[in-house]
């Protein structure tokens, strides 16, 4: 597991879209070549997360476009809350500079 305690989130993460680019970024960053099936052969990367200009609006604005897959178990439909159920992806730390 990528473990963390509330420490390690910047003081400036003040909103839940500003954790969800923080951690996207972190994992996209320790995971770069973990991969999981999601279809007969298809293999995806578990996640990416990455600033794309978007032109198709006038003045042009930068987006961050995160996908991420992570596995559940067999049982989650049953009972509890899904992100109880999330597998892990590694046991990477989360580097330094991410918690500046």
């Amino acid at each position: 597991m990528t473990a963390f305690t509330s420490s390690d989130i910047p003081a400036t993460i003040n909103t839940l879209e500003k954790l969800h680019v923080w951690s996207g970024m972190i994992l996209n960053y320790l995971y770069p070549e973990t991969t999981v099936i999601e279809s007969t052969g298809n293999a995806a990367r578990v996640a990416t997360s990455a600033p794309f200009e978007i032109t198709a609006v006038s003045p042009p604005e930068w987006q961050n476009i995160s996908r991420t897959n992570i596995k559940l178990n067999k049982n989650w439909q049953r009972q509890g809350k899904r992100w109880e159920h999330a597998n892990d992806i590694g046991s990477a730390s989360i580097p330094a500079e991410f918690k500046i």
